[in-house]
């Protein structure tokens, strides 16, 4: 198991008053940490980022906080389903847009917060690509171990659990992102079990 963490971006503040609210917003949430570093990735892959990329970062996986939402099949399901990515993405936004809408937001597009957060597992452009990328890169960081724990306790083997981590690095496009995306690969393998389940 390889214990040292690579090197991964600073963290930084919320950088207007709707920000600082969403970092609320999602704090109950589990998986917190890694919506956090998913925003802080993304300011360190576009530092002038505007307020909607570091919201839809911020708010990218919003929905699994909330019953009801789709259900992934560690074991069964391959990682890029789009009768999985496609409801789970959507919902996010929407849930996202719900709460966008109920503040005042005249400085924030919600429409385009929307745009990224449906787009966060596929990217795209205008921001899209860069929001997935940061998603990847937190998610090698953050949830390493979530990987290893479904690997531990049998919801997936551990060759799945490598094409998860694999999925997650493969599928980042930004040129920016590629040194430390690999960097935290070979670390997040290395979380894992050694035996295969």
């Amino acid at each position: 198991m390889t214990s040292v963490l690579p090197w991964t971006a600073p963290e930084v503040a919320a950088a207007s008053e709707t920000e600082a609210l969403a970092a609320e917003w999602v704090r109950p949430y589990s998986q917190a940490h890694h919506l956090a570093r998913a925003r802080d990735w993304l300011v360190w892959l576009v530092p002038d980022a505007p307020a909607e990329l570091r919201i839809a970062a911020l708010t990218h996986d919003i929905e699994r906080m909330f019953p009801g939402g789709p259900v992934l099949d560690h074991a069964a399901t391959d990682w890029d389903s789009p009768f999985y990515l496609y409801p789970h993405m959507l919902r996010s936004a929407e849930i996202t847009g719900f709460w966008l809408a109920g503040l005042d937001t005249a400085s924030v597009d919600v429409a385009e917060v929307r745009r990224l957060v449906g787009l966060h597992e596929v990217g795209g452009l205008n921001g899209a690509d860069e929001v997935q990328a940061a998603d990847s890169l937190s998610y090698l960081e953050t949830l390493a171990g979530l990987t290893a724990s479904w690997v531990s306790s049998g919801s997936c083997s551990r060759d799945k659990g490598i094409a998860k981590l694999t999925y997650m690095a493969g599928r980042v496009r930004v040129p920016a992102a590629r040194e430390p995306v690999a960097a935290l690969l070979e670390w997040a393998i290395g979380q894992l079990p050694g035996e295969d389940r």
